[in-house]
């Protein structure tokens, strides 16, 4: 039996542009062999059971010894991440899993999750500010005028008018919201988003033309404008889009004299809704790329100078090699799994290995046997242990062919 713990060091919540870190700790009562384990952000649109939105390995395919295994990994949430949204039902769960051999069925596999909601919040840094600009036109007589187009919730909204022509004008603010889902599978727009028309927020009429102007007010609880849109990167998931918006406008109705015809003016004109006195709009940032600050190398996370670990020696067999490693620290290690593989011609990695041990004394030394078909130049070994310890090792090894 196996037992999962799952911490979220982020206290439930995380900005867009950081990193989600997390604690796992696995409990096996007894020797286990696992397929994988992994971290997975997950949410739910409405086309799909689940739509994973990142991952990151904790353990790949071995053997484990009784005991406790700690690992603290993260998650980037990149730039192209939607926020969490809860009236559009928009949310997110971490989910730890652990995939093992079924014993009663061989072909089969054990699943076992331990999952914890997440939220995710948009933030203001990485934006270039966008000026305020007015709005003037004329159409069929009438004139209109505003000295700004974009509004703070709560604020008043004026209006300038002139018109010879009309008997009545009336003005509405207009919010337009919904999910964004576009799945292949279920066509061009995902069926179970239901196309919604917008709500009016706000309206005042008038037949006064000889009063110069219109106030119309912003709930004080208006939401904000957002396009928010996430694209996978895997290939398996290419042509979903997921993602949510709201977009606010004015629309113009306009009823004329009868001297001047039945027709009425109907005009629509988009504002945006921020919570500071300028909007603001992303510039020169990849929408499908991690953040110079989250760009990393094959090292990263692996203390290259702290001596814990020496290889003694490497033997080949048939198929095999079995390489000896010492614990050189002065403390006893606990749950240290060691990660090998091999490399051909210096460039290629062969299929990797993993060993789980509970307890690695001071002094001792393991015996590891790495087994491959293939001939290789070098043995990489990766040391990872509860205290996040991490060491890589390449080791040479002797010619050998294996027929």
């Amino acid at each position: 039996m196996v037992k999962l713990e799952l911490t979220d060091l982020n206290n439930g919540a995380v900005f867009i542009g950081d990193k989600l870190n997390v604690r796992t700790k696995f409990n096996f009562d007894k020797k286990a062999e696992i397929f994988w384990s992994g971290i997975h952000l997950i949410t739910h649109p409405p086309c799909a059971k689940e739509l994973q939105i990142s991952k990151e390995e904790i353990f790949s395919k071995g053997k484990f010894e009784p005991g406790e295994y700690v690992r603290e990994k993260s998650l980037l949430i990149k730039s192209n991440f939607v926020p969490t949204i809860r009236n559009r039902n928009l949310n997110y769960t971490l989910k730890l899993n652990l995939r093992q051999p079924n014993p009663i069925n061989p072909e089969d596999e054990l699943v076992i999750n331990k999952t914890h909601n997440i939220e995710i919040n948009a933030r203001n840094s990485g934006f270039q500010a966008k000026s305020p600009k007015p709005i003037s036109f004329s159409i069929s007589g009438l004139n209109i005028l505003l000295t700004k187009d974009i509004f703070k919730p709560g604020e008043t909204i004026k209006i300038g008018y002139t018109s010879e022509e009309l008997k009545q004008l009336e003005i509405r603010l207009l919010q337009n919201s919904n999910l964004v889902c576009y799945c292949e599978a279920y066509g061009q727009n995902c069926r179970k988003v239901e196309e919604l028309p917008p709500a009016i927020a706000g309206d005042v009429r008038t037949q006064n033309f000889e009063k110069d102007y219109m106030l119309l007010k912003v709930p004080e609880v208006a939401e904000l404008t957002y396009n928010w849109l996430w694209s996978p990167s895997e290939k398996e998931q290419f042509g979903f889009r997921y993602g949510a918006y709201t977009k606010w406008s004015l629309l113009i109705i306009g009823k004329k004299k009868p001297e001047f015809g039945l027709e009425p003016i109907k005009l629509e004109i988009p504002i945006t809704i921020s919570s500071g006195p300028i909007s603001e709009e992303k510039v020169g940032v990849d929408l499908f790329s991690e953040s110079s600050a989250a760009a990393s190398s094959l090292f990263d996370g692996i203390s290259k100078f702290q001596k814990i670990y020496k290889v003694i020696s490497i033997d080949s067999d048939i198929e095999k090699y079995i390489i000896r490693i010492k614990n050189i620290s002065k403390n006893d290690l606990k749950g240290v799994t060691v990660v090998i593989s091999g490399l051909q011609e210096g460039l290629f990695e062969t299929a990797s290995q993993l060993t789980g041990l509970n307890t690695w004394k001071k002094g001792e030394e393991k015996e590891i046997v790495y087994e491959t078909k293939q001939n290789i130049t070098a043995l990489i070994s990766i040391l990872e242990d509860n205290s996040q310890q991490k060491i890589r090792i390449q080791s040479p090894v002797s010619e050998a062919s294996f027929f």
